[in-house]
């Protein structure tokens, strides 16, 4: 299995050129200069990405609608960075890919940037009220249903033309951070122009309401917001475990990222870490084997990813040499691209003398998930895993997986072979797609410096046919009336593990 990396937003530095600095607060307004850098960025596109046509119908309707693009912006007697940013990310995201972006694209600022005094969370059902100001504790979990008038679902076709997402989940995920946005409002209702922005409401007692929401701008007023609890008997930090309960019946792990500090060169992708990931899966399994512990939960929400192969040393700690005899199902495809060689620090000529093959640019290499040697394992210290003898350090009876929307890349490879492995998944599906393009390829804009993103894979975990070839559905998903049951709880997916002893 390949390398992840973390998704956007997170971890990666965006702008490195004092040029790129400046572009991203939307100052360079040269269309010479912009436009060459539309044109590379769509060049890198067709040589790095897997599959850049399919979605626009063939290749001949890709180069049409890129063409006409640009052709839009010419016209244009001014453009920004900023401007460019937004029209590129509304064509591709056709291609549902999340590790596919030119840089971070900020919503065009009609007005300062401003939001409705509230925050929201995904659960299978929808959207709900999770953080709210004073004054509007009556919407605590109440669940979204409208926005000025039309129904949230039509409302996230409209947001699905305009961001990146790889299923209705990850979708919901960015509405979340982008709904009640004045400026994003603007850009999903053309005529919005207000100071306060209406939303109907399914409220905890199942009646509907209709709330009138004003805007505030960022600043010393979102101190003031009070969002629903969290259980301070779970590990919230990295790779942070505690025994829950007194009889240690039950392990806890909370995984926020999956990176490790024994990496190498860790900072210079600008990732931190002071755990050594092989060291505490070690100590915290010996712990649950000194007690006899039954139960553990490993906890990946919110973590948007980070290296897949850190996790192959704690499966192994976990499940011994059945986890490298496990066929995961996963598969890949890279396509070999000037773009993906120099990332790797090799020619073609290289790659075909160590592989003994005769690829061209453009071939693609396909690979299997299966882990069948330890040189696979990005893991410093193998003396531990060696030690093993291939027999787990401790294999609880009960492994449950909790997943949200934001469960990416790297965090979604370690659930699905979880998963694959016998655990139980509980929470929200991910917001990656099982079936999707993988392994981001980064590259600087030439002009601006921006720094860009293509994915140089396809992975496939199901047939294309399969109802989760899309969407990786938990065995166990709660309903509203379980949010509810335990006051729509920040950990609620975690209580409710705690109520199938």
């Amino acid at each position: 299995m390949m390398r992840t990396i973390i998704t956007i937003g997170l971890f990666l530095a965006t702008l490195t050129s004092a040029l790129g600095l400046e572009a991203a607060n939307g100052n360079i307004s040269k269309q010479d200069s912009l436009l060459q850098d539309y044109d590379y960025f769509f060049s890198q596109l067709e040589q790095i990405h897997p599959d850049p046509y399919s979605a626009f119908g063939g290749k001949d309707e890709f180069d049409t609608a890129v063409k006409h693009l640009r052709d839009e912006l010419t016209s244009r007697d001014s453009m920004t960075l900023n401007e460019m940013q937004v029209e590129v990310t509304r064509l591709i995201s056709a291609l549902h890919d999340g590790h596919t972006y030119i840089g971070h694209n900020n919503t065009p600022k009609k007005v300062e940037d401003q939001w409705v005094p509230l925050k929201f969370k995904v659960i299978p059902e929808g959207i709900i009220v999770n953080g709210y100001s004073p004054g509007l504790e009556s919407l605590k979990g109440a669940m979204l249903r409208e926005v000025e008038g039309e129904a949230l679902e039509s409302v996230l076709d409209r947001l699905d033309k305009i961001v990146i997402s790889e299923n209705r989940y990850g979708l919901m995920g960015k509405a979340c951070t982008r709904i009640g946005n004045a400026n994003v409002l603007r850009l999903l209702f053309p005529a919005f122009d207000k100071e306060k922005v209406s939303m109907k409401f399914r409220m905890a007692n199942g009646k509907d309401t209709l709330v009138s929401l004003p805007f505030y701008p960022n600043g010393p007023f979102w101190k003031n917001i009070i969002c629903t609890s969290t259980d301070e008997r779970f590990p919230h930090k990295n790779f942070e475990y505690r025994f829950v309960d007194d009889s240690k019946q039950t392990m806890a792990v909370c995984i926020n990222s999956v990176v490790s500090a024994d990496i190498p060169n860790l900072e210079s992708y600008g990732l931190k870490s002071d755990v050594i990931v092989a060291d505490v899966f070690a100590k915290m399994l010996r712990e649950m084997k000194a007690a006899n512990s039954p139960r553990l939960i490993i906890d990946l929400r919110g973590n948007g990813g980070g290296w897949t192969m850190i996790m192959y040393a704690a499966m192994y700690e976990l499940y011994g040499k059945r986890f490298m005899e496990t066929d995961l199902g996963m598969h890949f495809a890279t396509k070999v691209s000037d773009g993906w060689l120099k990332k790797n620090n090799m020619t073609l000529e290289q790659l075909n003398q160590d592989r003994g093959t005769s690829l061209k640019m453009g071939d693609f290499i396909d690979q299997s998930s299966s882990i069948s040697n330890f040189d696979l394992f990005m893991c410093a210290d193998m003396s531990i895993i060696e030690a093993q003898d291939g027999e787990p350090i401790y294999t609880p009876e009960e492994i449950y997986v909790v997943t949200d929307v934001q469960t990416f890349s790297a965090a979604f490879h370690t659930a699905y072979m979880l998963w694959k492995m016998g655990a139980k998944v509980i929470g929200v599906p991910s917001g990656q797609a099982p079936n999707t393009f993988m392994e981001i390829t980064q590259f600087k804009l030439p002009n601006t410096g921006l720094e860009c993103s293509v994915s140089n894979s396809l992975q496939s975990c199901f047939p294309t046919d399969h109802p989760m070839a899309k969407t990786f559905t938990p065995d166990i998903q709660l309903s509203y009336d379980d949010y509810r049951q335990f006051d729509f709880s920040m950990d609620a997916e975690l209580l409710f593990i705690e109520t199938l002893k």
